[in-house]
């Protein structure tokens, strides 16, 4: 009689190796390292006006969007995700595991996270686009807008190309139309400020 095989493990974690686990660990490691960067600078943990304490701010122009958890803008987070998958999609030709370019994407937007936080780019976002108010994002709203990119990252996996460039352009269209800004509108107005759209945002 021989000895018995051992069966083979089903299910999601059928081959767990420390290899599989190495990106999600990595990707804990960047969330702190951004939190402890962001800490390091000066930012606040949560917004410090005199409110209650809430998830989730609906307007873009008052002194609570960047301060609470989400905001509008968490959808423009959300579209840097279709950018990195699409960007991972060139560059890698589905040759690199999900996990893997997932971890790609979350480290690619802390850094941009703290980057964003720096004097130089606040005081950028202050002098070319309706921004005035802007003083930096809480801790607490930098790690939803990286929660909101991963969301963006899986959202376009699943859709594939031609389905997430069809969302792209609807948000897109979305927050031009609600809060007359949106992703590319605030890529512009970063890198080549137009003054027509500053006084289109304003109202003025």
């Amino acid at each position: 009689m021989t000895k018995e095989e051992p069966r083979p493990r089903n299910g999601l974690f059928r081959h767990e190796t420390l290899k599989d686990y190495l990106p999600w660990i990595l990707m804990a490691a960047v969330f702190a390292w951004m939190t402890f960067q962001l800490w390091f600078v000066g930012r606040i943990w949560w917004c410090e006006l005199d409110s209650p304490i809430y998830l989730v701010t609906f307007d873009a122009w008052s002194s609570h969007t960047s301060q609470h958890l989400f905001d509008p803008y968490a959808l423009t987070h959300l579209l840097h995700g279709f950018l990195f998958l699409w960007g991972a999609n060139l560059l890698f030709r589905g040759k690199i595991a999900f996990s893997w370019l997932l971890l790609v994407c979350v480290f690619g937007e802390a850094v941009w996270e703290v980057i964003e936080n720096s004097p130089s780019i606040i005081e950028r976002y202050r002098a070319n686009t309706a921004s005035l108010d802007y003083f930096g994002d809480s801790i607490a709203n930098s790690i939803g807008d990286v929660a909101s990119c991963v969301l963006g990252f899986i959202a376009a996996y699943k859709l594939r190309f031609w389905k997430s460039l069809a969302v792209f352009v609807l948000i897109e269209l979305f927050l031009i139309f609600t809060i007359r800004d949106s992703l590319l509108i605030n890529i512009v107005m970063l890198l080549w400020p137009i003054e027509a759209i500053k006084v289109w945002q304003t109202g003025a």
